[in-house]
């Protein structure tokens, strides 16, 4: 499922010329962008096919984290109208 939603995704980090936008342990998932709106995207893609699987992103245990050199920065994810929270 994570395959299918990330396959054709050109966001996420660039590691040793590899674009990386998912990293997975065990049962648990972490998405990762360089910018906002590449999470974004993510997201909405994996709700897209979340949904194809019969399957929902549990939008409670689901949280966001920022991480910048510039202090301050908010980042504002969203999951079908619910914001997740950071």
């Amino acid at each position: 499922m994570m395959r299918v939603a990330t396959v054709d995704t050109q966001d996420g980090v660039s590691v040793g010329g590899q674009t990386i936008s998912a990293i997975r342990y065990a049962d648990d998932k972490a998405m990762v962008a360089n910018s906002q709106q590449g999470l974004q995207r993510l997201m909405n893609n994996i709700n897209e096919v979340t949904k194809e699987f019969g399957m929902k992103v549990n939008v409670k245990k689901t949280k966001v984290v920022c991480i910048s050199r510039s202090q301050g920065t908010k980042t504002n994810i969203f999951l079908t109208d619910n914001e997740l929270r950071r």
